[in-house]
């Protein structure tokens, strides 16, 4: 459910309340996310692969990748909170991610291809977070609510890698591009159907007077929004370093699993029904963890999510067959799914509604962008060097050594918020 109409709030389009608009385009936006990451993401390393590149050089280019994505994360959170709002800042971000995604399918040479990945990575990489930004004011109980929203794209994310698998094993991996760039065309449509309110600067100002603040912009330094974010916050930063440990070893399995299926004879098929199987596996996790954290808290929810993941990474070390893998990786997408969820509501728990964009892409910054700076660029090193044991068994005991951070640093207790009243709006505007 969503805050129900407040008698006064215009909150109505076409006779139709705006909660209930909003929360189906919210769905399809969720589920187009899913749909880009099934298409492309999970089939980077062996589309890679395919054009020659080694597990050095793929763990290189991600890694650049990456880093571009670290840097755009937070500048598109402050575009959002202080510019346009989530939804314009959205639409920006994908636009450029669209035309490069061409690119990878291309005969072009290794630079121009990892120059293709990089500013795919800066450009869609905030759609996740910007989203995830657009939903969290507008849940009543966003515990509880934000799991069933997630878990779309966790199912479009899973049918569409199994789906796409199979076209790939026919078309080969060049097709990939083309299907993402018709997943983003979906996902810019769907957000531009959410009638959240204008994307505007009056828009954050209504935000801030309904905290109690002056609508005039508060004092920042260099850093916007994001150094207003942390500034005062200890606890943010140490949730932060959790996010980062925890995340290494998250992205080492996300890069490196596709490449170990692949050395030991998978094929697209194999590397589709593993991506399909981990990001179906979240729906369930993430509806666990959405029970659990209201009823237990996010800290044990964290700790046992954290030590389950760990331990299917330390397996992917000693397995060499895809029946005993598939499994495992059923079970990291259900552990994936409740880590997920406790460092989103973590973020929004810490942060005020004006500056939920920020937390939200900050968060993502660290988990999918320096996080996975460091797992591709010394996972490609370790992989070449000492195979999976370098890789996995490393990225397990950064998760361990994060998980318990996180519960030291993790709020022990959820609470409810008021979200802010949405500004309606005509809708498609």
């Amino acid at each position: 459910m969503v805050r129900p109409v407040r008698q006064g709030d215009e909150a109505a389009i076409g006779g139709r309340p705006l909660e209930s608009i909003s929360m189906r385009w919210l769905r399809m936006l969720y589920l187009s996310n899913g749909f880009a990451i099934g298409a492309l993401y999970g089939f980077v390393p062996v589309l890679l692969l395919s054009k020659g590149f080694d597990p050095a050089l793929i763990g290189l280019t991600t890694s650049l990748g990456s880093l571009a994505y670290s840097f755009a994360l937070p500048a598109w959170g402050h575009v959002s909170d202080i510019l346009t709002g989530p939804r314009r800042a959205l639409q920006l971000a994908c636009i450029p991610a669209a035309v490069f995604a061409l690119g990878l399918s291309a005969p072009l040479p290794v630079v121009a291809v990892i120059v293709c990945q990089i500013v795919i990575s800066a450009g869609a990489g905030p759609t996740s977070a910007l989203t995830d930004a657009m939903a969290m004011p507008v849940l009543a109980n966003a515990s509880r609510e934000y799991s069933r929203l997630r878990l779309l794209s966790s199912f479009g994310a899973a049918s569409m890698g199994i789906v796409c698998g199979l076209l790939y094993s026919r078309t080969g991996y060049l097709a990939a591009p083309v299907i993402y760039l018709f997943t983003l065309g979906i996902m810019l449509f769907s957000a531009q159907m959410v009638p959240l309110g204008r994307d505007s600067e009056r828009h954050r100002k209504a935000r801030g007077a309904f905290e109690g603040r002056a609508p005039s912009t508060p004092a920042r330094g260099r850093f916007g929004s994001v150094g207003e974010a942390l500034s005062g916050r200890p606890r943010l930063l140490a949730v932060l370093a959790s996010v980062l440990l925890v995340f290494i070893g998250v992205m080492a399995a996300a890069t490196y699993i596709s490449v170990r299926i692949a050395d030991l004879g998978g094929d697209a098929v194999e590397i589709g029904l593993s991506n399909g199987l981990a990001w179906g596996a979240e729906v369930p996790g993430l509806v666990l963890a959405g029970w659990l954290v209201s009823r237990v808290g996010l800290r044990p929810v964290l700790a046992v999510s954290a030590a389950g993941f760990a331990v299917c990474l330390a397996s992917w070390i000693v397995l060499v067959d895809a029946g005993p893998i598939l499994f495992t990786r059923l079970l990291s997408g259900v552990f994936f799914g409740g880590i997920l969820v406790t460092f989103v509501l973590t973020m929004a728990q810490l942060l005020p509604w004006r500056l939920q964009a920020t937390g939200q892409t900050l968060f993502q910054a660290v988990a999918f962008g320096i996080a996975a700076v460091l797992a591709n660029l010394l996972g490609g090193i370790l992989y070449s060097v000492a195979g999976p044991l370098g890789v996995f068994g490393g990225g397990a005991a950064c998760v361990l050594a994060g998980g318990a951070l996180g519960f030291l640093a993790l709020p022990e207790v959820l609470t409810a918020r008021t979200p802010p009243v949405p500004e309606p709006m005509p809708l498609g505007h």
